[in-house]
């Protein structure tokens, strides 16, 4: 994808993210923008998941990527944060409505003070 369409793809993920009446994880807009390439990896584990089941589990997709990315790229692979994995969860059922029922979401717990 070239760097006009992300611009726009991104810009339509930011106004769901902000939008959505789901909660996303602090900051997970800021982050969105620094990793578009991981959110647009996810949703297509996620579309690939979707045609085979009704329900599945975000952070085995996220593991998945770790796993793909570790072997298929120089380094250490790319660096996903599990705290990410409901908002990506969140972004996919907010932008493909008809498979918004592959992931379960839980209401985030407040830290005890």
């Amino acid at each position: 994808m070239n760097a006009p369409k992300n611009e726009i793809r991104l810009a339509r993920l930011l106004a769901l993210v902000r939008g959505y009446s789901l909660k996303f994880p602090d900051g997970f807009d800021d982050w969105l923008v620094g990793n578009l390439h991981v959110y647009l990896a996810f949703e297509a584990e996620a579309l690939s998941v979707a045609e085979r089941r009704e329900h599945y589990s975000a952070r085995t997709i996220i593991e998945f990527l770790r796993h793909h990315t570790l072997l298929a790229e120089a380094g250490e692979g790319w660096k996903l944060d599990n705290d990410m994995a409901p908002g990506l969860a969140r972004l996919f059922a907010a932008a493909h409505p008809r498979h918004g029922a592959l992931f379960e979401f839980r209401e985030r717990q407040k830290a005890a003070a």
